[in-house]
This record gives structure tokens, C-alpha cells and sequence, in this order.
């Protein structure tokens, strides 16, 4: 395996997979922020590749990472203070007055569990990306080159968009708050945008989902309101704009050149 090793033009030691993805060897070389924060350690550490040339090898390496994606960005943008960015990467959710003055929590592969009254098993949920203020539970979804799951582990019937309703409303009730999905996705993934539009579009099509054992949901129409899509190039143009106007409060310049690689 030595020998297929290869490095780029900055010195970092990569190794192209069976499917000719790009791999670093160390996981750390495709990060631009806190690459020995404990939280991505672990996250290296617990997914790694099982066969192939690159068994062993973290999937945060991969030029193709959702989860290098949203560390990333999201990081960076953790630093910043959420006044400046928030409303612009999530305009479609409007916080209230006594929200704007609270940072919001950002919580990276948290743990989520099914709703105790689901009658079939299902394991722990694993949200990309978790936000948290007083009042809501986002839930964010993040996709690049890859759709949604079409099934979980335990129910051929429940794609990844129903099971990440279905966690977090059940969490979000528990908290006392109002839940929001957002799916993050290129444009070019059709499949699970028109799901999501499936899901949004009609109360109905979720009920049929989970509406059997979620007596507590009173409000299923609410609930697709707060189910929305956002795009890659979206963020990137968001990040842009800033940089033009010289505006000192986002320090996002190797975030926009990382983003800019992904050729949106």
C-alpha cells in the first residue's frame, strides 16, 4: 500500500480509493479548523474504511466527506458571533427576540433515540448537526455527492429525512421546543430534494410515515412548515458577499477557498 501513496502539491500524503476518490492519510490534512478538537477525533476515530485499498483509513480523509464539510464550516462559523451569520445561512427560520441575544448551541454527531412508543426497533441517531437555542431543535441533515438513505438499519420504510422527523420532534418535545429540519444538499441530489418536497408539501405523506405511533404530533402541518431545503452554493455565495464588503466580523477566507475546491 506504501507505494500508491502519493503527495499533493502542499505536501499532504493521500491515497485514491477503488472508486477513485481522493483519501488523506491523515484525516487531519482535510481540516481547516480544530483538527485536534476531541469531538472530530472521536468522529476519525469511530468511522473508518473497511475494505479496499483504503481499510483503516478515517472517512473524514475522503476530498468527499460530509462530515469534513460540516466541521468545516460549521466550526468556523461557531467562532463568529451568530448575529452575523446565522439569519443568512438559515433564513427560513426566524428566532425570537430573546433567542437573537443567546448563542445558539451547535452540536456535531450528537446522540438522538426513537420515540418510546415506536413499535418496531430502531438504534441511536446520529444528527450531522444539532442547533439548539431556547426556544428550537434543528436538526440539519448534510449531503455532497451522495442522496439521502433510502432506509435505516431496522425499518426498510423510513428513509433518513422521516427518521430524522421522527427523532427530533421526539427530542424536541422532551425539551419543551419547536423542532426544524433543514436538509443540506447540492442541487444536483434530486432524489432527496424531491423527498423532501414529498414530506413538506403534504401533512399527510409524513403521517403515513409515523403518524400510527405519534400520537403526541397535534400538529402535522406546523410541522412541514418548519422542513426545509438549503443548497451548498447558497452558503458559499452567503460566505462571498461578505468577503466583498470587507466585513470584518467573519474571518471566512480559507473557508470560501476550501468551499470554492468543491466546485459547487
Amino acid at each position: 500500500m506504501v507505494e500508491d501513496i502519493e503527495k499533493d502539491e502542499v505536501g499532504r500524503k493521500f491515497i485514491y480509493s477503488d472508486t477513485g476518490v481522493k483519501v488523506f492519510v491523515d484525516f487531519k490534512d482535510n481540516l481547516i479548523v480544530d483538527p485536534d478538537d476531541p469531538v472530530i477525533a472521536s468522529q476519525a476515530r469511530n468511522w473508518r474504511y473497511s475494505k479496499g485499498i483504503v481499510k483503516g483509513f478515517s472517512y473524514l480523509g475522503s476530498e468527499n466527506s460530509e462530515d469534513a464539510m460540516t466541521w468545516n464550516v460549521f466550526k468556523t462559523l461557531e467562532k463568529s458571533n451568530p448575529e452575523k451569520w446565522f439569519s443568512q445561512i438559515f433564513p427560513q427560520i426566524i428566532l425570537d427576540k430573546d433567542e437573537r441575544f443567546i448563542d445558539p448551541m451547535l452540536r456535531f454527531w450528537d446522540k438522538y433515540f426513537p420515540p418510546m412508543t415506536r413499535p418496531f426497533p430502531e438504534g441511536e441517531t446520529h444528527v450531522d448537526l444539532s442547533i439548539e437555542t431556547s426556544n428550537k431543535l434543528i436538526f440539519v441533515e448534510v449531503k455532497y455527492k451522495a442522496d439521502i438513505s433510502k432506509k435505516t438499519k431496522h425499518d426498510p420504510n423510513q428513509d433518513q429525512i422521516i427518521r430524522n422527523i421522527d427523532v427530533g420532534t421526539w427530542a424536541a418535545k422532551k425539551r419543551a421546543k419547536e423542532f426544524h429540519f433543514i436538509l443540506l444538499t447540492l442541487k444536483t441530489n434530486t432524489y432527496s430534494i424531491d423527498k423532501l418536497h414529498h414530506y413538506k408539501s403534504n401533512p399527510s405523506n409524513i403521517i403515513d410515515k409515523i403518524g400510527g405511533y405519534r400520537k403526541d404530533i397535534k400538529d402535522y402541518a406546523a410541522l412541514c412548515e418548519n422542513i426545509h431545503v438549503i443548497y451548498w452554493d447558497q452558503i458559499l455565495t452567503f460566505l462571498q458577499n461578505i468577503q466583498l464588503a470587507n466585513k470584518a466580523e467573519l474571518n471566512c477566507t480559507n473557508l470560501i477557498d476550501y468551499l470554492n475546491d468543491k466546485s459547487f
